[in-house]
């Protein structure tokens, strides 16, 4: 009797950790693909997508050297205010997945 306790304390176990551990790669894996395969299915054309930082290294770097440098009034602000954006915008076309 406490052989068969055991042994299905163990497989509920089992059970709920293979659903924990789906629902993990599911969430931080799975479904930013399918959306990613989803844009791309449509014509929005973008960065693919990275797992743990995303875009952000490279939004912030952009975003530093926007800001070292001198603007005057009379220049255009998207430059310094929207670098990625802009950047994005020029390698992928207008309809692009910005900032996903």
């Amino acid at each position: 009797m406490e052989v068969s306790v055991l042994k299905l304390s163990a497989v509920v176990f089992v059970i709920v950790i293979a659903t924990w551990a789906w629902r993990v790669v599911n969430w931080i894996w799975l479904r930013p693909k399918r959306l990613e395969k989803f844009l791309r299915n449509q014509g929005l054309k973008g960065n693919s997508y990275k797992i743990y930082s995303g875009d952000l290294k490279e939004i912030t770097l952009m975003a530093m050297e926007a800001a070292s440098k001198p603007i005057n009034l009379s220049d255009d602000i998207i430059t310094r205010v929207f670098p990625f954006d802009l950047h994005t915008v020029k390698n992928y076309g207008m309809p692009s997945n910005i900032s996903l």
